[in-house]
C-alpha cells in the first residue's frame, strides 16, 4: 500500500472519532487495518478497481471504492455495532 492515499468520507470520519472515544484497541485495529488494506483472500487492493464492502474488525466494515489509477481508496462508509 506504499504510495496510496486513503480519504475518509464525513460519516467514516465522525464514526472513527466515536470509535476512538469508546474504544481504543478497536479504533487502533481498524487504522491498522485501513493502512493494510487487502481483501483477505490474496489478491491485492490494487486489483479491486471497484466498490467493495470489506470487515475491518469483528464490529467494524466499511464500503470503499479504490481506483488502482489514482492509486486512492475512498472510504464511503464506516458501520459500527458496538457491543
Amino acid at each position: 500500500m506504499s504510495g496510496w492515499r486513503i480519504w475518509l468520507q464525513d460519516q467514516p470520519a465522525h464514526t472513527l472519532v466515536e470509535i476512538s472515544k469508546a474504544d481504543g484497541d478497536l479504533f487502533a485495529l481498524v487504522n491498522a487495518v485501513l493502512v493494510l488494506l487487502d481483501d483477505r483472500a490474496g489478491t491485492p487492493v490494487d486489483e479491486w478497481g471497484d466498490l467493495r464492502s470489506v470487515v475491518l474488525a469483528p464490529t467494524v466494515t466499511a464500503e470503499l471504492f479504490v481506483d488502482p489509477d489514482e492509486r486512492t481508496i475512498d472510504v464511503l462508509r464506516l458501520v459500527w455495532l458496538p457491543a
